[in-house]
């Protein structure tokens, strides 16, 4: 290998490395609730701070059950046949996406804290 391609190379590992910092900083910001779309449509908006299992359930008979433990969601469960979306592990902040595309299901993170009106929660501590 010649000089020129050594520096090439070590350019574009510090170009990706900036790169991976630069997404890991900016769309990192801390989550405060989660929101599960199914086929576009919003079907469950749940704090972070609360845990619990949710089981979406479709006409067609498919299933997914999100858990949110510990200020993370995960998906638990699924009846899809490649389960890709429960490898996905565990997620805490904005910058993951959990997606199930047999079932067209979403599961994102948003740093907007829910309010809700009649609820027993006077404050909650991130």
């Amino acid at each position: 290998m010649k000089k020129k391609d050594m520096i090439l190379i070590a350019v574009l590992l510090l170009a990706a490395l900036a790169l991976y910092a630069v997404s890991q900083i900016t769309l990192g910001a801390p989550a405060a609730s989660v929101v599960v779309t199914l086929d576009g449509k919003e079907v469950l908006r749940k704090p972070l701070a609360v845990e619990g299992r949710y089981p979406i359930e479709q006409a067609d008979g498919s299933v997914n059950v999100i858990a949110v433990e510990d200020g993370a969601v995960y998906m638990a469960e699924a009846n899809c046949r490649d389960g890709l979306c429960i490898r996905q592990g565990r997620m805490k902040n904005a910058a993951k996406t959990i997606v199930c595309l047999p079932h067209k299901l979403v599961v994102q993170l948003s740093g907007e804290p829910i309010v809700q009106e009649n609820s027993d929660l006077d404050v909650i501590i991130q």
